[in-house]
């Protein structure tokens, strides 16, 4: 009896042994059947590898602000420089001694004055030299042109007189050239900004020789963030810009754009303006003086009561004109609104045109949203 029971004992165990061998074995093998298993069914419940796209009308949960009517003060201030509509460095063509400088720094010169010379000695040398080829050139191309019409010399004569002729023509032009530029002449009214040289040095072509500045017209230079040169740059009429300087007191001017330069400074992240100054021009103000510039919303456009909504509403994207998307209480979507838009102020932007002050709009989660879309409001 006893050795029975030993006898299952023992069997039990060799069956236990068994089973811990084929576990160890097979353990290394076990994740990559798992994982073939996994795959094969995700691969049954989506055949073509991609997750189930979201349905086409399903709401979106957005944040919603309410629009509201204040009365606001439509100013900004900027700091601005004045510059002047062009300037040039001017500088001789040819190079030479300078005998006579004309002008110095702060003289006005009208179009056409000297504003210096070179000697023109070696020049007037070189006309003569030219004049002299020429004229022999010329008496040699009839000589050759008589004898070959007499048939007395060979007609390769007369083509060599005549190529000799065009050089020396050539020659003498040059010369002629290069004396008229041993003056150079202002080529616009404008102010001496500065000179760079003095009498009787050496100049060489191309080296400047005074900087002129045209001040026909004064301009007036600002740097706006992107914020506000956005709206600048949809909306230039809905703005009054107004000039004072510092450095001439009492002297107050509306501005008009000339340019808007769309490259952004890389370490500002500003885009710079240019504005004309109209009307007459104070004496006093010089090139490069400060300027305190006034952004006010233009009287047409100032109403006294401003729609407000937060900057975060503004949808701006993929659209020449900006815009906003307004929240229908009844049927619980959404609708684009184009919009003209104000001055922002702290988190907060006017709206000019667009809204009448008492909608709802969506000021978080619009870039998820299309046309006639059905929403979750949130935010109220």
């Amino acid at each position: 009896m006893n050795l029975k029971k030993r006898h299952t004992s023992m069997k039990g165990l060799a069956v236990v042994v068994s089973v811990a061998a084929l576990a160890a074995l097979a353990a290394p093998f076990l994740p990559t059947v798992l994982s073939s298993v996994v795959a094969q069914t995700e691969t049954a419940a989506d055949p073509a590898g991609l997750a189930p796209a979201p349905q086409a009308g399903r709401p979106v949960t957005v944040e919603l602000t309410q629009a509201v009517s204040r009365t606001i003060t439509q100013t900004r201030t900027v700091a601005g420089r004045v510059e002047p509509a062009r300037t040039v460095d001017i500088a001789f063509q040819i190079p030479g001694q300078i005998v006579h400088l004309a002008v110095q720094s702060g003289d006005r010169v009208r179009n056409g004055d000297i504003i210096a010379e070179l000697d023109r000695v070696d020049f007037e040398l070189a006309l003569d030299r030219a004049q002299a080829s020429y004229n022999l050139a010329n008496s040699e191309l009839q000589r050759a042109a008589d004898l070959a019409e007499r048939g007395v010399a060979a007609d390769a004569r007369l083509e060599t007189a005549q190529a000799q002729f065009a050089q020396a023509q050539v020659q003498l032009r040059q010369a002629e050239r290069r004396l008229s530029q041993v003056r150079i002449l202002a080529p616009f009214d404008a102010i001496v900004a500065r000179t760079f040289v003095e009498e009787f040095v050496n100049t060489t072509t191309a080296a400047p020789v005074a900087r002129l500045q045209d001040l026909s017209e004064m301009r007036v230079v600002i740097s706006l963030p992107e914020e506000l040169a956005a709206i600048a740059r949809a909306t230039p009429d809905a703005f009054d810009i107004t000039a004072s300087f510092p450095a001439v007191p009492g002297y107050t001017v509306s501005l008009e754009l000339r340019s808007f330069s769309t490259d952004a400074d890389p370490t500002t992240q500003t885009y710079d303006l240019e504005f004309a100054i109209t009307g007459e021009i104070d004496p006093r103000l010089l090139p490069g003086m400060t300027a305190d510039v006034g952004i006010a919303v233009s009287a047409d456009a100032d109403t006294g009561q401003a729609v407000v909504i937060p900057v975060s509403a503004v949808d701006t994207t993929s659209r020449s004109e900006p815009s906003v998307w307004v929240y229908n209480e009844a049927s619980r979507k959404v609708t684009r609104r184009t919009v003209r838009l104000g001055l922002p102020f702290e988190n907060d932007i006017v709206v000019l045109d667009g809204l009448e002050g008492d909608e709802l709009v969506v000021s978080g989660g619009w870039w998820r949203l299309s046309e006639s879309q059905s929403v979750i409001a949130a935010g109220l």
